[in-house]
């Protein structure tokens, strides 16, 4: 089994592990403060909202402008522990050059990590409110352990981000993909915010 096929089994286990484990909160009360929505990730340069039927992981937060490799700052999995399994996940890294440059520089990263990758589909697209990207079909792995992830992949002037769904091959086309990752919108860092 290769490398990457273990790391998403492995992740996949402790996600649901995690996800079933979590404890019942009590309903808030009437002057309790506002909590960020479970399945929405906002920050200074981009928002998303993953479909309602996606379970957000909880991951510790991370300062939306300074990061030292790529880091994963959101995640939500559908149909845990299933053959169906999907997540979707927002990795960050630090990045200043171009959206053509951060494309390479995500196919290379991805090369690095798993063995057998095959990139089927790039093509520059738009965010749904019109910010450039690129957008990624990728085949990782082969027979049993093939994985399929479909991504966009943009910049703010100060990020590169990665917007990806993954589910094993067959369990994720590109129309569900798209559907699934349709809420994203980003805009360029504030140099203010930094």
């Amino acid at each position: 089994m290769n490398r990457f096929a273990l790391a998403f089994a492995m992740c996949a286990l402790i996600v649901s592990a995690k996800a079933f484990a979590q404890p019942q909160t009590p309903p808030p009360s009437a002057d309790a403060t506002p909590t960020p929505v479970p399945n929405q990730y906002n920050d200074p340069a981009m928002s998303f909202t993953a479909p309602a039927d996606f379970y957000q992981i909880p991951l510790l937060p991370h300062d939306p402008a300074h990061f030292d490799q790529p880091t994963l700052v959101a995640a939500w999995i559908r149909d845990a522990g299933k053959a169906e399994q999907l997540t979707i996940a927002i990795t960050m890294e630090d990045y200043d050059g171009s959206l053509d440059g951060f494309e390479m520089v995500t196919e290379n990263e991805l090369r690095d990590k798993a063995d057998l990758v095959f990139f089927k589909k790039r093509e520059v697209t738009q965010l749904s409110n019109g910010m450039p990207a690129y957008w990624q079909e990728v085949s990782i792995g082969t027979g049993f352990d093939e994985v399929k992830r479909f991504n966009y992949a943009w910049i703010d002037g100060v990020r590169g981000i990665i917007l990806a769904v993954t589910g094993r091959y067959g369990g994720v086309d590109e129309p569900t993909a798209k559907k699934a990752l349709a809420d994203a919108s980003g805009v360029l860092y504030p140099k203010g915010r930094l």
